[in-house]
């Protein structure tokens, strides 16, 4: 090889223009990649240049294209990482520098190549979004080592193209598939996802919203006519069954109110003129799946003309209806799975919606593709103990209808090649544990109350010895519904779940209304007006809102004792607004002759950094606050904490974050006023030591934690809290707090 001329190397470089020529002058990759290596073999002046690049699975290197090595070689010549110099450069993923090759320990003799007269090598690593794809090697015949301009130069010109050969190569690869001349290589084993609700869950995929590839197979035509009426009538029929029986499910879960929600996609069963279009169909000579598939284009295009965003929000309920009539004609022919089979609901977003969309008796588990652990649909998930995985890495081998699955939500893996004999029953609830009683109120122990997010964890909290609730998400009021609710409707809910509580308190908090919870309430999230809590100052219609929930509220507080509790608490304005709307709210239900409880007291809810500092100035007008440390921490150390990247690193036992809670449980108490928790912080038994030594009065956690958060509580002594708690103020590091902690854990001390 001739020395490059020093100074010279950026003519090394490839321009663009040359770039554009590789690409318009081939026409294939056999013409791509040959192009390539005779412009650089040239462009650097050696004897050989060749492309080795990965194959589909990643396993072995191939030559795909040379310029000096023999071309018999090409889709021959193959090596593992590591192996030979080539297999060197992918595995060490930098360049590999060898003046005689044949000598190097690492060196592989592939006598197909034809590389004998060759002894200078350089290679570098082909690298797409940092990881390798493959290795641009040159040769010279000559001993020689290649200067650093020519390796600083080679690997540039890598850099330069090598989208653009990887991106050749896997469109060829595409073309062998879809022409049949390659072999589809199924990927196999579990695939990894983020845990959002712990459990094991086994059952056959259903696939919401996702009947593309059964369209594909479903018969076009029907010849006995008279035959597929009869199979559409029936499985319209065992549809309005299957939607009275989750109508009444939906009722005891979230109250009466909204075991209605139900009733708009009963209407549509029972309308003649969609029954009309798809015996229309079946006339002309359809299947009952091609009636059901053809009438419910007709209607989603239709609905997708509509300007008016209430009726466009319906063709969800069309969607509803007529899937899971599909689905009854699907699991009624004999060559699928029995209706009582179990089920893994899978579907692209995380809706409260979807979890009604199978009766809760065959639901085994949920998958979703998106969807964070934060998500109300998590939330509802963890409450009924269904196991829940989102953001799988291969969405496609997850959605596809009647699949077997095994899903395990508290690793995140999801099995698509698992079986029903390796996939035994999942873990259920032990509910034979005798009741208990709330332990005795000890002076320095934080009591302990429940998150409630639905009527039905009442006699659960109650039976785990919960003193109160704690915390009830009073939001989980939209998630069931397309609608505002009432006042009145309100009232009832708030009333039945005080009455449940038989005298223990019931802490409500307002609506935490943001765009991600609103997510399936569309009417709402895509509303002008903008039902968002934080904007509460400049919007009327949220002060209307806020104003008829403390109505409610109030109203609800003569059947038992109740704590009002405000979200998102940052600045004064909003503390006047509260102050302002319970004063009014007191004011008109006297004129309204109303029974209700004038003594209901407010709480300030703490979530961003922003409203620590100034927390003392409020207490004149609460009469608790609450740390909400979910939102708190992501504030603090500022992260985002329903983004799989930052969630691990919302930790509770960040010197800096015990920091910030501090002062505010110390102005707290020195004006009598009490703090409550009712964040995840609470749950997690290191957390909750952590609270009880900073002097949090009450811990609210999910009902499944409170036997285990009673057991932790119940192991502490007040000094030694006291002890903990000079040490979490001083320590700066988290391992030094988390042996502090270690031994204030059942079964250490």
């Amino acid at each position: 090889m001739s020395p490059t001329p020093s100074g010279n190397d950026h003519d090394l470089l490839l321009t663009l223009e040359e770039i554009s020529q590789v690409v318009s002058h081939s026409h294939d990759l056999r013409q791509t990649l040959d192009n390539t290596c005779l412009l650089i073999q040239k462009r650097f002046r050696v004897a050989v240049c060749s492309l080795y690049l990965f194959d589909p699975k990643g396993v072995h290197l191939v030559l795909a294209a040379t310029v000096g090595l023999r071309p018999e070689g090409i889709g021959r010549v193959r090596m593992r990482l590591g192996e030979g110099l080539t297999g060197l450069v992918a595995e060490t993923v930098s360049p590999v520098n060898e003046p005689n090759a044949p000598t190097h320990p690492r060196f592989k003799y592939f006598p197909e190549a034809g590389e004998d007269p060759f002894q200078s090598f350089l290679g570098v690593p082909l690298l797409v979004g940092g990881t390798v794809k493959g290795v641009l090697v040159v040769q010279a015949i000559e001993s020689r080592i290649f200067s650093p301009g020519d390796v600083r130069m080679l690997k540039t010109v890598a850099a330069q193209l090598s989208s653009l050969v990887t991106d050749a190569w896997w469109l060829d690869q595409l073309n062998a598939f879809t022409h049949g001349d390659m072999p589809m290589e199924q990927p196999t084993g579990p695939i990894q996802g983020v845990g959002l609700s712990p459990g094991v869950g086994a059952g056959l995929a259903y696939v919401l919203d996702s009947w593309e590839t059964y369209r594909q197979k479903a018969p076009k035509r029907a010849e006995d006519s008279q035959g597929e009426r009869a199979r559409l009538q029936q499985a319209i029929a065992d549809a309005r069954e299957e939607l009275k029986r989750q109508e009444i499910d939906i009722a005891n879960l979230v109250g009466e109110d909204q075991g209605a929600i139900l009733q708009a996609q009963r209407m549509i069963l029972q309308d003649r003129g969609i029954e009309r279009d798809l015996l229309a169909c079946i006339n002309k000579g359809s299947s009952a799946e091609a009636a059901i598939l053809d009438t419910l284009d007709h209607y989603v295009a239709a609905y997708g003309k509509v300007a008016t965003a209430v009726l466009q929000e319906r063709v969800y309920d069309i969607k509803d209806v007529f899937h899971r009539v599909l689905w009854h004609l699907v699991g009624g022919r004999s060559d699928k799975p029995a209706a009582d089979l179990p089920v893994i609901l899978v579907t692209r977003e995380a809706s409260v919606m979807e979890l009604f969309a199978v009766e809760r008796s065959h639901l085994a588990g949920v998958v979703v593709e998106h969807g964070g652990p934060q998500s109300h649909a998590a939330i509802l998930a963890r409450s009924l103990g269904l196991p829940m995985v989102g953001k799988v890495e291969d969405f496609a081998r997850v959605a596809q209808p009647g699949r077997w699955l095994r899903i395990d939500g508290a690793t995140g893996l999801v099995d698509p090649d698992a079986t029903p004999v390796d996939s035994p029953a999942p873990m259920r609830r032990v509910d034979n544990l005798p009741p208990m009683a709330p332990p005795s109120k000890r002076a320095g122990i934080p009591t302990l109350e429940a998150n409630i997010n639905l009527l039905c964890e009442v006699e659960p909290a109650l039976r785990d010895g919960a003193a109160g609730v704690g915390l009830f998400r009073s939001e989980f009021l939209f998630l069931a519904r397309r609608s505002l609710p009432t006042e009145e409707e309100q009232e009832r809910i708030y009333s039945k779940l005080v009455t449940g509580m038989r005298g223990r308190p019931v802490c409500i908090r307002t609506f935490d209304l943001r765009p991600d919870k609103l997510a399936s309430v569309s009417l709402l999230a895509k509303a002008e007006q903008g039902y968002d809590w934080r904007l509460v100052l400049g919007s009327p219609p949220l002060q209307r809102l806020f104003r008829e929930q403390v109505r409610a509220i109030l109203r609800a507080g003569v059947h038992g004792p109740v704590r009002l509790l405000v979200p998102l608490v940052s600045c004064s304005e909003l503390v006047d607004l509260v102050v302002e709307t319970l004063a009014d709210a007191r004011s008109s239900l006297v004129a309204d002759g109303l029974d209700h409880d004038s003594r209901v007291e407010i709480g300030f809810m703490l979530e961003s950094a922003a409203a620590v500092p100034l927390a003392h100035r409020w207490l004149d007008r609460a009469d608790f606050l609450a740390l909400g440390t979910n939102d708190l921490s992501a504030s603090a150390l500022a992260f985002d904490r329903d983004n799989p990247v930052g969630t691990p690193q919302l930790d509770f036992l960040h010197p800096g974050f015990l920091a910030l809670l501090e002062p505010v449980v110390s102005a707290a108490h020195r004006q009598n006023k009490s703090v409550s928790v009712c964040g995840e912080m609470a749950a997690d038994p290191r957390g909750a030591v952590a609270l009880a030594a900073l002097g949090v009065d009450r811990l609210s956690v999910p009902v499944k934690a409170l036997r285990p958060i009673h057991q932790v509580l119940a192991s502490l002594e007040p000094k030694a809290l006291a002890q903990t708690r000079r040490g979490l103020l001083e320590f700066s590091s988290r391992s030094a707090i988390a042996d502090l902690i270690a031994p204030l854990l059942p079964g250490k001390n």
